[in-house]
């Protein structure tokens, strides 16, 4: 065991994966506001619920992906295969992160949102994390696991499930994560392949990987202007900003069906279509604020 007192905390803050999870509480957060546009003490507790959901789903994983973390070069030292965290203080901080976040949806939303949040981490670690190692197009599926945070948002407020509102922001979540995924794919395909996970890399070159991206994220934004056709959005000044957002996304990605990426480019457009999309839920909830 390499952990000191001094250290566990950060390790544990490693283990969580916070600048993932909280853009994922983020997202719980704007289906909460979009069904109810005011700033309460419920939502910011329905968003700390979720992003305990998700910390719990993160760790899972990683307890369930450890002989895979330690072959690869961006995952061996993470706390688990670094041993910097045994596999039992992992497994006893998934439930007690699971414990406080099914707790906190319940008792300050209600027992349908709970039952979505696990539906949520069953799909993520009982599907995705294993049809990883089966398919290269895992992430297909996988992507359903963002989608549904806004959903547990969403009915926490007191929406409906089948709701068009909460349906399109879905469908908008769900399309981003594939493009996302498969940039992670482009920067780190042969260390996937090293680990024996199987990659679009053994299935397309690599230009037909960034033909495919760039498909996807054309198909991201339009599904981002949805949102106003079906007045999701209905403040005229947050759609131009939206159509201005838009195409300069379009305009950033167009380079990667045109020239010859060099790998360390990719970690540049992920960054775009994160901003991208942390843009969409700002707009989301100022149109709220606004309307």
């Amino acid at each position: 065991m390499k952990n000191n007192s001094g250290n566990i905390f950060k390790y544990y803050l490693e283990l969580s994966k916070l600048k993932i999870m909280i853009p994922v509480s983020l997202t719980g957060f704007t289906g909460y506001f979009i069904y109810n546009p005011h700033l309460s003490f419920n939502i910011l507790l329905i968003s700390t619920g979720i992003l305990l959901l998700a910390i719990s789903a993160s760790v899972l994983n990683q307890i369930q992906e450890v002989d895979l973390d330690r072959k690869m070069n961006r995952t061996h030292n993470r706390p688990i295969p670094g041993q910097k965290i045994k596999i039992q203080q992992a497994f006893i901080f998934f439930l007690a992160c699971l414990s406080a976040g099914i707790a906190i949806v319940f008792y300050f939303g209600n027992i349908k949102a709970v039952i979505i949040g696990l539906i949520t981490i069953l799909w993520y670690n009982g599907i995705y994390t294993y049809s990883k190692r089966i398919t290269a197009f895992a992430v297909v599926p996988g992507a359903v696991t963002g989608a549904l945070p806004p959903l547990i948002g969403w009915i926490s407020a007191g929406g409906g499930i089948l709701d068009k509102p909460i349906i399109f922001v879905e469908f908008l979540f769900f399309i981003g994560q594939i493009p996302h995924f498969w940039l992670l794919i482009l920067k780190y395909g042969e260390e996937y392949n090293n680990a024996g996970i199987p990659s679009l890399t053994n299935v397309f070159n690599t230009i037909q990987i960034n033909r495919l991206t760039f498909t996807w994220v054309v198909s991201s934004a339009i599904a981002a202007l949805f949102l106003c056709y079906f007045e999701i959005i209905q403040t005229r000044s947050i759609l131009i900003i939206l159509l201005i957002a838009s195409f300069i996304m379009i305009w950033q990605f167009f380079d990667l069906v045109k020239t010859n990426v060099k790998k360390s480019s990719y970690s540049k457009y992920s960054i775009i279509l994160y901003s991208y999309f942390l843009l969409v839920i700002i707009l989301l909830i100022i149109d709220r604020i606004i309307t």
